[in-house]
């Protein structure tokens, strides 16, 4: 084994204070607050300062025990309180897409508007990874097979179709390799070349894209009789023998249609769920078994849905039974996103959070309870749920939407807040970043008016 050392700029997290500090009566009040201010640049600074000799630690958490000893550090303040830490940069709006990392623990992607976000530690912290400026993020995937891999779909203004951004590197650096003139609606990564290869499901059909130089979309066959059907979703299964399988989900109803040789040009065969509009698909793995989720759009915002259906995967050969109809109490609406936590099935839904099922033991969507800690948009309704992820551990749980990202730590019941952008206790930092001073907020007063 051997390992490389690859030096990089560093990268800043601008962090904020807000606090009240208390002085004695006879204190210049604006004098000390000065020189609290001059304090706190000089103390969070990426660069050694008169009062920090090496300036702020690489990956070193701001607490607001530091904030308290920067303070009382000077002579005249009796006492610290109210203190706060800001950050400027967090996904809290609009979250379209989430997604853990599959070699690297504790590390997650979040798309919000035209940032996409990384987490370094389970969603404690997080710092911005990479920036697609006027061109909002859609889809982020990291690769299950090959280690650092990422690749993000953006989609351009005014109808102008969608872009292609892939890092090597878990978000450190990114290339735009390539633009297509419509619209990405998913994206895979296979498991059949020694490069890596992306299928895209799109509004004028399946692509396949090999990373090589010059590479470009390859258009693959899926249905001879209609070359430019439309896809929703695609996914990919590997069974223990190593066959791999793609699935995709067609536009206009169009069914659900799967090729037991790698997703290679000619290979599909239709599968069924004509007539139901799919517009999710994910693999389950249960043992050495496969199974195939489908989860159902509705037709309207009134609409309760019909919730998802099951197929397991058997190669080239077709279940016996059919797909599975997994409908009973759910009236989620739409259904955003599907993942896994053991054998839990999670949905994100339009109407009802994140709603969840065990098939084995039971057949019957469980709603989470309104005070489990998602948003509501009206006392019996949560906020549409865009996205759902889970660890590849089967700790966690993200849910993502219009009000940034949510986790869960005991399977979905109760849900916290991660992605605000004020802090009680401390403010987290990635290992190679720094943090460097804002706009710091202040207030002093003396003792007689703190009473």
């Amino acid at each position: 084994l051997g390992t490389s050392c690859v030096v990089n700029w560093a990268r800043y997290k601008t962090v904020r204070i807000k606090a009240r500090i208390v002085v004695g009566r006879e204190e210049n009040q604006a004098a000390v607050k000065e020189r609290v201010l001059q304090r706190l640049v000089q103390t969070i600074n990426p660069l050694p300062t008169p009062v920090s000799a090496t300036g702020w630690p690489f990956g070193q958490a701001l607490r607001a025990s530091d904030v308290y000893n920067i303070a009382l550090a000077e002579p005249g303040v009796r006492w610290v309180d109210q203190v706060r830490l800001l950050v400027e940069e967090v996904p809290a709006r609009d979250v379209t897409t989430l997604a853990a990392d599959y070699f690297q623990p504790q590390t997650w992607y979040a798309g919000s508007g035209v940032t996409l976000f990384r987490s370094l530690n389970d969603g404690e912290g997080w710092e911005p990874a990479g920036r697609f400026p006027n061109d909002p993020i859609s889809l982020v995937r990291p690769h299950p097979f090959r280690a650092g891999w990422v690749a993000v779909v953006t989609r351009r203004p005014n109808g102008g179709g969608s872009s292609l951004h892939v890092s090597s590197d878990c978000g450190e650096g990114w290339e735009t390799v390539g633009r297509l003139a419509f619209n990405v609606r998913d994206l895979a990564w296979a498991a059949r070349s020694e490069l890596p290869v992306m299928l895209l499901a799109t509004d004028k059909g399946l692509y396949e894209f090999t990373l090589r130089p010059g590479g470009s979309p390859v258009q693959l066959v899926v249905d001879p009789t209609n070359q430019d059907q439309g896809f929703y979703a695609v996914a990919v299964a590997m069974d223990v023998r190593g066959t791999v399988s793609v699935a995709v989900s067609a536009q206009n109803l169009g069914g659900v249609f799967l090729s037991s040789n790698e997703g290679k040009s000619g290979t599909f065969r239709r599968i069924g769920l004509q007539g139901e509009d799919i517009r999710q698909l994910a693999v389950q793995y249960d043992g050495p078994r496969a199974f195939l989720w489908g989860g159902a759009a509705a037709a309207g915002t009134d609409d309760l849905g019909k919730g998802c259906f099951r197929l397991e995967l058997r190669g080239a050969e077709d279940a016996p039974e059919g797909w599975q109809v997994f409908g009973q109490k759910w009236e989620g609406g739409s259904c955003w996103g599907i993942a896994f936590l053991g054998g839990r099935v999670l949905a994100a839904s339009h109407r009802q959070g994140v709603l969840q099922l065990e098939p084995g033991r039971e057949v019957v969507w469980q709603a989470p309870d309104v005070r489990c800690g998602l948003p509501l948009r009206d006392p019996r309704r949560f906020q549409p749920v865009a996205a759902v992820a889970t660890n590849p551990q089967g700790s966690l749980v993200m849910a993502g939407g219009v009000e940034g990202v949510y986790q869960s730590q005991d399977k979905g019941t109760k849900y916290s807040f991660i992605s605000g952008a004020e802090f009680l206790e401390k403010v987290t930092l990635a290992d190679t970043w720094l943090f460097v001073s804002g706009q710091h907020d202040v207030i002093v007063v003396n003792e007689d008016e703190a009473k």
